[in-house]
């Protein structure tokens, strides 16, 4: 495959750019002309727009129409075969119409192929990347390889940062949690959390000390090796600790996931909600974050049901305590 560009451009929005008018003007037509891909984004206002149909129609005109991308944001396609529901055709005519011989709309239908972002459809980012692999002409899961690899490289910088992270998450957490106890839990408190701040900082320097350099697979010791070494210590070492223990195999889980590593991310997170539901029971802020994350990484999975019953659950818990 050849190079794919930073970015497109440029990039003519039809809404923005062009001032009120009864007919498609030159502007529009030159724009057209010069475009070589056409976005339809489609809903039940889209399919009974004129100019949107206009538009469809005049770039097809052009000898384009295999250049046209549609993205259902709203309603159902088809649902104009049925006269109860036609109102919630997202598909406009032009689309779904060929052109005849006469090049005016004809009664032969075309499939156009969408990408769905509609809520329990496909993800924010596949549906970005669906429409990007038809406008590159490489295969989805191409694209899709690429970005993965994108990430990857970015392992080093991705894995300090989530680090700091965890490290912040947790005086944070700590934070909250000493301030809705009252006067006399205090003391105790603070007495937990200097032993979570030394065990983690311990956690935290053993993560980059190796005992022994043949361990390593190569010369040096790589930041993937850093991160299985700390999710084996993470199981065998805090077992007296479960709310720390919880916390990082969830934020060790979710360091897996920014890298790519979902297979090694899920039971991270598996386990960390187990002991979360087993600390707090099922109404508490740390269960909803375990289930948003599980749920975040099913989704990258393709795991679409159990990620949306995560998602929900979580969604669900966090209204019940914040409102």
């Amino acid at each position: 495959m050849g190079r794919v560009p930073e970015r497109f451009a440029p990039v003519f929005r039809d809404r923005e750019e062009l001032a009120t008018s009864t007919s498609l003007g030159e502007m529009l037509t030159e724009a057209l002309r010069t475009s070589a891909c056409q976005i339809v984004i489609c809903s039940p206002r889209a399919a009974k727009s004129r100019w949107t149909n206009e538009e469809i129609i005049a770039f097809k005109r052009l000898g384009k129409a295999n250049r046209i991308f549609a993205l259902i944001v709203d309603g159902e396609p088809g649902a104009s075969e049925n006269p109860e529901t036609a109102d919630l055709e997202c598909f406009p005519p032009a689309l779904i119409r060929e052109l005849g011989e006469d090049n005016e709309l004809s009664d032969v239908r075309s499939e156009p192929i969408a990408a769905d972002a509609r809520p329990g459809k496909d993800p924010k980012q596949a549906a970005k990347l669906k429409l990007l692999a038809g406008m590159l002409g490489v295969g989805f899961d191409d694209l899709a390889q690429r970005e993965a690899h994108r990430r990857q490289r970015r392992m080093m910088a991705l894995t300090t940062a989530a680090l700091v992270g965890m490290t912040i998450t947790s005086g944070l957490a700590v934070t909250a949690y000493l301030a809705r106890l009252e006067a006399e839990e205090q003391r105790r408190i603070a007495e937990i959390e200097a032993e979570t701040a030394r065990q983690t900082t311990e956690f935290m320097v053993g993560l980059f000390e190796v005992s022994d350099p043949s361990e390593a697979l190569g010369n040096t010791i790589t930041a993937r090796e850093i991160l299985d070494k700390g999710a084996e210590r993470i199981g065998s070492e805090l077992g007296d600790q479960p709310e720390i223990q919880a916390t990082l195999m969830d934020t060790m889980g979710t360091v897996y996931t920014s890298l790519g590593l979902y297979d090694a991310a899920v039971p991270l997170i598996e386990r960390a909600l187990d002991r979360r539901h087993s600390l707090f029971g099922n109404e508490h802020i740390d269960v909803a974050q375990s289930l948003n994350h599980l749920g975040e990484i099913q989704a990258l999975k393709a795991d679409y049901d159990a990620a949306d019953k995560n998602l929900r659950e979580a969604l669900a818990v966090r209204r019940d305590l914040l409102g």
